[in-house]
């Protein structure tokens, strides 16, 4: 499976709840992949566009909406994307990815707090597996 380590993450919990984390990837040493959702979903449904989870890739142009992300796992030392064909090709990864934290565990906490904030917030496709 494909993967990159972890060197650093960020949070916002303002308007939105965001989770970035950044790795070095083949193309860049200085990678980050964010996350973002509002702090609660609508009920309509479909689910109007704002209502999605938002994946960019260091800028707009390599990005996505949770239509094309068929899980977002927090696991007990890693977290795990899956996406779908189109989503991978948008935001240029592997449709199944690892962010590890083996150099940077006490970051992984971090993380796992804010992917359980997003699945609260209502995002289905979020998993929590590990603890957070």
């Amino acid at each position: 499976m494909d993967g990159f380590e972890i060197e650093e993450v960020f949070t916002e919990n303002g308007d939105l709840l965001v989770l970035s984390l950044g790795f070095a990837s083949a193309g860049d040493p200085l990678d980050i992949l964010h996350i973002a959702c509002g702090r609660q979903r609508g009920s309509r449904q479909p689910p109007r566009v704002e209502d999605l989870l938002y994946l960019e890739r260091t800028d707009q142009d390599l990005a996505c909406d949770g239509r094309e992300v068929i899980r977002l796992a927090a696991r007990l030392d890693h977290v795990e994307l899956a996406l779908s064909e189109e989503g991978a090709r948008l935001l240029q990864l592997p449709r199944l990815v690892q962010f590890r934290f083996g150099s940077r565990p006490e970051l992984l906490a971090i993380a796992l707090a804010q992917l359980k904030a997003m699945a609260a917030a209502g995002q289905e496709c979020v998993a929590i597996d590990g603890p957070a």
